[in-house]
């Protein structure tokens, strides 16, 4: 539900808070305490512990209640920018896991359909480290600058688009290469996105309908990174970036089940 992007940015808000507030606060929501929060040596360690042990639940209930109590909880930071800058990137991290903040409402889910946002791009980053390509650390760092481009102010929407397609395509590429060595014997040109598709198809790696779904997505934030297509520019930039993590997922889990 929450990606470790969203729980850190959370740490990071709740740690402008006196220990002793957060000590009510978590116990009002049933999470756990691990560690000494009234200790200036052992505070951030204990912060990020509790965030990062809390279920699911308890964190969206955490979450609403903040939502709905913002203005009160602003008004226990001084200066107020440092609350709004650490606020404002949490609401960021949000939207990338998939969610919008109404003041009333609360945590509202953008599409149900891609629930599991947050938890699969870090489920993608540990399949990227399992893997064997050449290229996993510049694609960890293309899709960790997306998502720094989205949350930064004012946002880089464009930038965040480009960054995920270019991940994407070194993804790719990678495997390409990888499968065009073992398995493949046509020629190919890996600066064209349409040839390194037919080499993964050829290679017996993806079909042709998820082919025909990875060149989808490709022209979709291609397109996108130019204008919206009738969304805001933040809910194309989210949306594009969702869909490109979900077949980047996609291909890491396919190339290292048919290693």
């Amino acid at each position: 539900m929450f990606s470790e992007r969203t729980k850190a940015s959370l740490s990071l808000y709740l740690s402008l808070h006196d220990p002793g507030f957060l000590r009510i606060l978590f116990e009002r929501h049933n999470i756990t305490i691990y560690g000494y929060l009234e200790k200036v040596d052992f505070f951030y360690n204990a912060l990020h512990s509790s965030i990062t042990s809390a279920s699911p639940e308890q964190l969206s209930d955490l979450l609403n209640h903040m939502i709905k109590t913002s203005w009160e909880l602003r008004s226990r930071i001084s200066p107020r920018y440092r609350h709004d800058d650490r606020w404002n990137d949490l609401i960021g991290c949000l939207m990338l896991d998939g969610y919008t903040v109404d003041d009333n409402k609360g945590l509202v889910q953008v599409d149900p359909s891609i629930e599991d946002v947050g938890p699969m791009e870090d489920e993608f980053t540990r399949e990227l480290r399992r893997s064997d390509l050449a290229e996993v650390e510049k694609v960890i760092e293309l899709m960790k600058d997306s998502a720094e481009d989205f949350r930064k102010v004012p946002p880089d929407y464009i930038g965040c688009l480009v960054k995920a397609r270019v991940a994407l395509e070194t993804l790719a590429r990678s495997i390409a290469w990888v499968r065009h060595s073992a398995s493949y014997s046509g020629t190919y040109d890996e600066t064209k996105w349409g040839s390194v598709l037919t080499c993964l198809k050829s290679a017996g790696l993806i079909n042709e309908d998820e082919e025909k779904g990875l060149a989808g997505v490709y022209r979709f934030v291609s397109s996108g990174a130019h204008k919206p297509l009738g969304l805001s520019e933040q809910e194309m930039a989210r949306l594009g970036r969702s869909l490109v993590s979900s077949m980047c997922y996609f291909l890491i889990k396919l190339y290292n089940n048919k290693r």
